[in-house]
């Protein structure tokens, strides 16, 4: 199995050779310098006294010299910033190939892809665990003076397609893939930790499948929380739509196991077994919901007793912060599977929200503001301020003194760093007059739903308790209760 990547390679003529001249730092690899690379590639401690060196239209040791006389011959740049080479990192599982195989798979990969119009050169390091190739690839064609395109195309067209072929031919192991992509959104949710669309509709489908016992009972409960479902012997591919989504999404693209055919085999085999191996061959087949852990969450203070001289007394939190506070650990405890399933239904839109909200904790909490009155009149300061300093800057951009330009620069990029963080506050002041009404009705509704759904199920219970056949009531469970 060979696993490749490509980065490219920057800096400055003038700094290659200062840095060729440094023998100490020749081990230490930098990817943005084209000598200190040929110089790592090529270390004689990675590849055996370069016996896994080989260099293409040019020899190893004087790689560096022939790719600068190439770009300075076709008039190509060399300046600080331009893209001097490409690297390309071939790599190996471990034990899969011997060091002649991997160098030989190396040599014959320049061959085919560059050769014919770059110098490069390939080298076989040894000192890992992994045996794996550096191919470093001059960014400019001695032939046509056309710089290599480090894109899409090349890369997977090229360079995966070329080392998988030579992988098949050496009979070893290659990463097959499904051939379709992740998505930028679902990258930076895996990222991130914030929830998407999909992510919710996939979560939302897992509780589906855990609750209900049929198809049409699993189908019920996706409609009973806000879905509309798509299936049927019309329809190619089972889709769903929340109410609060403008599109629909194919829940068999989110797993394979969620397609129509595959739901109705799963709940067809659920319905012939036994009541008491039910719960077994669900919890075989139906994965848990994966938990979302954002990547800051907001402080919980824990309350400890202890009897000291320096002990002071808390400060009870009340007003925005006790809301705000009260409704961020809400929405964690929904999204967690933590709540009743009526505040998780109530809450979910405002999963992706939580950073919005988190923000407007930490301002209030960090100036402890407690009412509107006092949100407005820190937003109204900010306002002052700012223009304070636009106006100290304003001034700073008409001087033209020459001799004071560098301390000038100085103090506006400071202003403007000043201006930017107060800024962003003055937004959060806005949103939270926008979000504030919002908040609290949702907290209210929220705590509302939550004890009556705890209600219903204790009068559930009471009844359950009070129709046994021997004529209990179960009175005692409750002694002191009701």
């Amino acid at each position: 199995m060979a696993y490749t990547k490509i980065k490219p390679v920057r800096h400055h003529l003038q700094r290659c050779l200062d840095y060729t001249s440094n023998p100490q730092k020749t081990e230490t690899f930098g990817a943005n310098d084209l000598n200190r690379l040929l110089s790592y590639t090529q270390n004689q401690d990675k590849t055996e006294h370069q016996l896994y060196v080989t260099g293409f239209n040019c020899t190893p040791a004087d790689a560096c010299r022939r790719m600068y006389r190439t770009k300075k011959r076709l008039n190509q740049p060399v300046d600080d910033g331009s893209i001097l080479a490409y690297h390309i990192i071939q790599s190996f599982s471990p034990g899969e190939a011997t060091p002649e195989q991997v160098h030989q798979i190396g040599c014959e990969f320049a061959r085919r892809f560059l050769a014919d119009r770059f110098e490069c050169t390939v080298s076989t390091h040894l000192d890992k665990g992994h045996l794996h190739n550096h191919v470093v690839v001059n960014s400019v064609s001695y032939m046509d003076g056309k710089m290599f395109r480090n894109d899409f195309a090349t890369y997977y067209q090229g360079i995966r397609k070329i080392s998988d072929e030579l992988c098949r031919e050496n009979r070893l192991s290659v990463i097959e893939t499904d051939g379709k992509g992740q998505g930028y959104a679902d990258w930076l949710s895996g990222k991130t930790g914030k929830p998407t669309i999909r992510s919710m509709v996939r979560k939302d489908v897992k509780l589906a499948m855990a609750a209900a016992d049929t198809f049409d009972g699993f189908i019920a409960e996706l409609q009973a929380m806000g879905y509309m479902v798509k299936y049927g012997s019309r329809v190619e591919h089972m889709a769903v739509r929340h109410q609060s989504a403008q599109r629909s999404v194919r829940i068999d693209r989110l797993d394979a196991r969620y397609s129509e055919s595959a739901l109705r085999d799963y709940y067809r085999q659920l319905r012939h077994l036994p009541s008491d191996m039910r719960r077994e061959y669900k919890a075989q087949h139906v994965p848990e919901p994966a938990q979302w852990l954002p990547p800051e969450l907001t402080p919980v203070g824990k309350r400890m007793r202890y009897r000291s001289s320096l002990s002071k007394p808390h400060r009870k939190v009340s007003g925005f912060m006790a809301c705000y506070y009260r409704y961020c650990a809400l929405l964690r405890k929904a999204y967690h599977g933590k709540a009743t399933k009526r505040c998780y239904f109530l809450l979910r839109e405002d999963f992706k929200k939580f950073n919005r909200y988190q923000q407007q904790t930490h301002l209030l909490w960090e100036h402890r503001l407690q009412t509107l009155a006092e949100v407005q009149a820190h937003k109204s300061n900010l306002e002052n301020q700012i223009e304070q300093l636009a106006r100290q800057r304003k001034v700073l951009y008409r001087q033209k003194q020459e001799p004071e330009r560098a301390a000038r620069e100085e103090q506006i990029q400071k202003l403007t760093k000043q201006i930017k963080v107060l800024r962003h506050e003055f937004y959060i002041c806005a949103n939270i007059e926008a979000d504030a009404a919002i908040v609290q009705e949702k907290l209210r509704q929220a705590e509302l739903d939550a004890q009556q759904e705890r209600n219903e199920v204790k009068e559930d219970e009471y009844k359950r308790r009070s129709s046994r056949p021997d004529g209990a009531r179960g009175a005692s469970v409750f002694r002191g209760g009701y």
